[in-house]
């Protein structure tokens, strides 16, 4: 039975990430205790050419825009008394779903296999995920 459940969802993709967190509850219907840590990553702009004419404060205002986006699709979407976290980082999308699921030794990773809708095969972030954690993942298509 999994009581800690990592669910990566991609913020741009609602729908997709609706998708994912009902499998997740699936999992977990017959358990009270399940707790549910929901990550949204936000990629660090590569380009510097770009990332020198962004407003010094960027990182900032683009995460709290991302929580407060994040708090609303969850509490959409989860049952009123789940236990739900909200994670929102910024970096590298697998190193911080590794990261995050050792940090908070969650039980399962549940991730969809591509975030580009009818993609075929697994994203080059789900593999980097099955290669860099120890823990379980469900991959979603």
């Amino acid at each position: 039975m999994y009581n800690k459940l990592l669910i990566a969802i991609d913020l741009a993709n609602l729908e997709s990430a609706k998708y994912v967190v009902n499998t997740a509850l699936k999992l977990t219907a017959n358990n009270p205790n399940a707790v549910y840590r929901v990550v949204s990553i936000i990629e660090p702009v590569d380009n510097s050419l770009i990332a020198a004419f962004l407003p010094k404060n960027f990182d900032k205002s683009v995460l709290a825009e991302a929580n407060k986006k994040l708090h609303d699709f969850t509490q959409a979407t989860f049952p009123k008394d789940a236990k739900v976290q909200h994670i929102v980082t910024y970096g590298t999308i697998y190193e911080e779903i590794c990261h995050i699921a050792d940090e908070k030794d969650v039980d399962i990773i549940v991730m969809l296999a591509s975030s580009k809708p009818h993609a075929e095969g697994l994203s080059a972030n789900t593999v980097r995920v099955a290669r860099n954690t120890d823990k379980p993942i469900l991959v979603l298509r």
